[in-house]
């Protein structure tokens, strides 16, 4: 991977949590570049949405087509993961209907009723996709992660994957380090219930889940300017992040 200089553009993704249309069209209005720009997807691209298994195929052909693309894992792809670690792909007939994953809170009951449309092949490969997916991507001043990390841990060697995947509260009340933190799963209606737009907060924190999930539009945010861009109707381009 290349020093952070030597990028034009580096371009975050929030949670799609199965906004297709959502994702095609913001992918469109970037106008990425391989040999100028890095792109990082931010995690949970499955559940609640009405299109997950279409959203996470595209992001692993775009990953799989680029060089300079970056798809990490969410705690939604770990939902799934966990799942099929349990309960064989090979017999869908003995997949427990009452698993946390498919709890019409989390959106896995979406999720798996498209997955049993695919083939076996299909399957098997989207499945070694997630597992295979990076939980972080470290740039030295830019730290890029689904959720934060446990800011009582002094190391990047002490976080553990719940830390990386699941902390909320602890990682945006009291992280205080240098690094630059870049983060989807918390949306920004968490902290401020009418924004729309990505949150940058005083603690070196960058919150990119929009809410997209919940009706809002999906974000993208270049960190080396602090512009953003958004699916939808907007149509004046990147715009600055308003703390």
């Amino acid at each position: 991977m290349r020093e952070i200089n030597e990028y034009k553009r580096i371009i975050s993704i929030g949670d799609i949590h199965g906004h297709y249309e959502k994702v095609k069209e913001l992918w469109e209005k970037i106008c990425f570049n391989d040999d100028e720009d890095l792109l990082i997807f931010h995690g949970d691209y499955i559940d609640r949405g009405p299109e997950p298994v279409r959203t996470l195929q595209f992001v692993k052909s775009l990953v799989e087509g680029h060089e300079n693309i970056i798809a990490l894992k969410g705690n939604h792809e770990v939902f799934m993961q966990s799942f099929f670690d349990r309960y064989p792909f090979e017999d869908g007939e003995c997949w427990n209907a009452y698993d946390l994953w498919l709890d019409p809170r989390n959106g896995g009951d979406i999720t798996i009723e498209q997955l049993r449309n695919l083939d076996r092949q299909e399957l098997a490969e989207l499945l070694h996709f997630v597992q295979a997916l990076p939980l972080y991507l470290d740039m030295g001043k830019y730290f890029f992660v689904h959720a934060g990390v446990n800011p009582r841990k002094h190391s990047l060697s002490e976080q553990t994957e719940e830390d990386l995947l699941w902390i909320r509260e602890m990682f945006i009340l009291y992280y205080n380090g240098e690094k630059n933190i870049i983060v989807g799963h918390t949306p920004v209606q968490y902290l401020a219930q009418k924004r729309n737009e990505p949150l940058l907060l005083a603690n070196n924190i960058l919150l990119l889940d929009t809410g997209t999930a919940f009706g809002r539009e999906l974000s993208a945010v270049n960190v080396l300017d602090l512009t953003y861009l958004q699916s939808g109707g907007q149509t004046d381009g990147w715009q600055k992040i308003c703390c």
